[in-house]
């Protein structure tokens, strides 16, 4: 009994004050610490906290995330990382935009939906709002490649009527556009 005591005190008399080791961490779960220090590099590896399957599920979604705003013609957006240093235009905007990143997220995914509700068919492109953009975005260009889009699916008929009628009744249509989404919602 004295000599585990003994052992035990010179184990801990070897130990540099303050040093942390994986053994003195009290076990939660199995497989879990409960304090898992920054400094424990063997922790901080990575295959032990984030396991292959998590790191290719990252990847995975990075690539999608990526990939969509290429396929969507519109790779620009993947520059945003949505700061909304662009909604203080709304003085500035001439067509009442409030939320431009909404715009440019919808257009990063071709989300028509988001795109429609925030007034995306009602901006003109005038550049007001790219002087606000920190990531200098053509945020215009991105504008005018997603209205296209959107009339394009509205062809296809990829758009619901009532959500282009609702987006119609709140006035987020544009004068250039106007008359063919009122063609397409066959209004006299």
């Amino acid at each position: 009994m004295t000599e585990d005591k003994d052992t035990k005190k010179d184990e801990q008399e070897d130990k540099p004050i303050g040093a942390r080791f994986e053994e003195d961490q009290p076990y939660v779960m199995p497989g879990i610490r409960r304090f898992q220090f920054f400094t424990n590099v063997n922790d901080r590896a990575l295959t032990k906290n984030l396991n292959r399957a998590a790191m290719l599920g990252i990847a995975s979604m990075l690539a999608i995330d990526v990939g969509k705003a290429v396929v969507n013609k519109n790779p620009q957006t993947i520059y945003c990382y949505e700061c909304r240093a662009c909604y203080g235009t709304q003085d500035k905007c001439p067509v009442g935009i409030a939320f431009q990143a909404e715009l440019v997220v919808s257009a990063r995914v071709a989300d028509y939906n988001r795109f429609l509700r925030n007034g995306g068919l009602k901006c003109i492109r005038c550049g007001n709002c790219q002087s606000f953009c920190v990531q200098y975005l053509n945020l215009p260009q991105i504008f005018g490649t997603m209205q296209l889009q959107t009339m394009e699916a509205l062809r296809e008929g990829k758009i619901p009527k009532s959500m282009v009628k609702k987006a119609f009744e709140k006035g987020l249509i544009n004068q250039a556009f106007i008359d063919e989404v009122a063609e397409f919602l066959e209004m006299p």
